[in-house]
């Protein structure tokens, strides 16, 4: 009889897995009044295929130039966790797994979660900010889009660093967004996924 695979890396998605808004961006921008008729059209661009992801973040976060970073912060700290979070990285933990957070999201939220859940390696989007305000510029090295800085490429690299096989892994998110990760991890966890998902991981994902 096979002997149980060991857990040696866990790889979480950040926005409407760990916490309760499955958009950090749009949480910032609906705070701020400018996602209806503004931020959300870019959304639309997007979704379309008429601009890239790189350039969809770059339009949002140059809506954002000249705002106060400790405004940023105040907004995005009232994000809460979801409330299974806390206890399944907690099980991870003690499983001995290396906690990975990859996510789309904004690197600001992601630094505030990393040390108090117990991540040892984190990845989102970065706005560039000078002199405790906003430069409207963005650093994106978690992409949607290959080639390179997609979810699964960087899972890849955190387990061939990690020494981990696909079944010493698993990925935890809760969109279509996190697709290409699931299929690097020999156990892939959907946390309430839209309905309009569904469809697409059960097909997709082993």
């Amino acid at each position: 009889m096979a002997a149980k695979p060991h857990l040696k890396l866990a790889a979480f998605d950040m926005d409407g897995t760990i916490t309760g808004e499955r958009s950090s961006w749009e949480y910032l921008h609906r705070r701020l009044g400018i996602w209806e008729g503004q931020a959300q059209k870019y959304q639309e661009l997007f979704l379309a295929g008429d601009i890239s992801y790189e350039e969809f973040c770059r339009l949002d976060a140059a809506m954002w130039r000249d705002m106060p970073l400790a405004q940023v912060y105040a907004i995005l700290d009232e994000i809460p966790l979801d409330g299974s979070a806390p206890k399944l990285l907690d099980r991870m933990l003690e499983s001995g797994a290396h906690l990975v957070l990859l996510s789309t999201g904004l690197k600001l939220l992601a630094d505030r979660l990393t040390g108090s859940l117990g991540f040892k390696t984190r990845l989102a989007n970065e706005l560039v900010h000078r002199e405790g305000k906003l430069t409207g510029d963005i650093i994106v090295h978690v992409s949607t889009h290959p080639p390179g800085n997609t979810k699964g490429h960087h899972l890849r690299e955190c387990m061939r660093l990690a020494g981990a096989s696909p079944r010493e892994t698993v990925a935890v998110g809760d969109s279509a967004g996190d697709l290409e990760m699931f299929q690097e991890a020999g156990l892939a966890i959907a946390v309430n996924p839209p309905e309009k998902d569904l469809e697409l991981l059960q097909s997709r994902v082993p």
